[in-house]
């Protein structure tokens, strides 16, 4: 892990993992972790390079106030200029779906590829308020079990706790482990805009779970709708956090975009 500074109070801490061609930017969900890509963010450094960082509202990067879609793109920016790589695809979970495509809007000439995964757009989510409440007072209450059970339900497919404990014990350690940084917080007077939706000059996969409340598989349809040639893909059994419910389909897709970007 390293630490860039962008301006005398901001400081964006970023990751570099593995080398070689192609190099991968990958934009977490909304406050996030840069650690929530897991294993795909492994196994992709194990024949190529990997760059993720932390949002200003995430992780260990450290910011007060409000920003954008736009600051979070410039930042990405920064962090490749710094680290002279100029040209990436680039990968957006959830609200980072948001954040690849204005980077893609308003820096075209670095990105090769955009997969979005899981991104909500022009449809409201599906998601309970009930459960959202409930999420946020379990944390505040420092109930895990309650905030366990929320979390289950507002982003990952029904049932994944009981097909998978151990993996969603892990997501749920790194995420109370690491709140979000209160001290920033997303302009919401500016973004999202809507002039980013469906723009993508580059090549583009969408890949979503079935189940997911948030980007919704209506999102999906109605993105993949207005981006020609996009390729979309329903992963089975996912929700919200499908690069954590089904990490090696993604990394299947993941890998197979790169190889038919070289073919191209």
């Amino acid at each position: 892990m390293a630490m860039l500074n962008i301006q005398h109070d901001i400081n964006i801490n970023y990751r570099v993992d593995g080398s070689g061609s192609p190099a991968w930017l990958l934009f977490n969900g909304a406050t996030l972790p840069l650690e929530f890509w897991g294993s795909v963010a492994e196994n992709l450094a194990q024949t190529s390079t990997v760059i993720r960082f932390d949002q200003r509202n995430a992780g260990d990067s450290q910011a007060e106030g409000a920003f954008t879609l736009n600051d979070t793109a410039a930042d990405a920016a920064a962090i490749l200029a710094h680290l002279d790589v100029s040209e990436v695809i680039t990968v957006g979970h959830a609200w980072g779906g948001r954040a690849a495509q204005v980077f893609v809007r308003d820096y075209p000439h670095l990105v090769r590829g955009l997969v979005v995964c899981g991104t909500g757009g022009q449809f409201p989510p599906l998601l309970s308020s009930e459960v959202t409440k409930a999420m946020r007072k379990g944390a505040k209450t420092g109930d895990r079990p309650v905030w366990e059970a929320a979390l289950e339900s507002a982003f990952c497919a029904e049932g994944y706790s009981q097909r998978e404990p151990e993996g969603f014990a892990e997501i749920a350690d790194l995420l109370w482990a690491k709140p979000p940084n209160n001290l920033a917080r997303w302009d919401h007077r500016v973004s999202p805009s809507v002039s980013y939706w469906g723009s993508s000059s580059v090549p583009t996969l969408l890949l979503y779970g079935r189940e997911d409340k948030n980007g919704t598989p209506e999102n999906a349809e109605d993105l993949a709708g207005r981006i020609p040639g996009s390729r979309l893909v329903f992963i089975e059994q996912a929700g919200h956090f499908v690069v954590r419910e089904a990490p090696a389909r993604v990394l299947e897709e993941l890998l197979e975009f790169a190889l038919a970007l070289e073919i191209e």
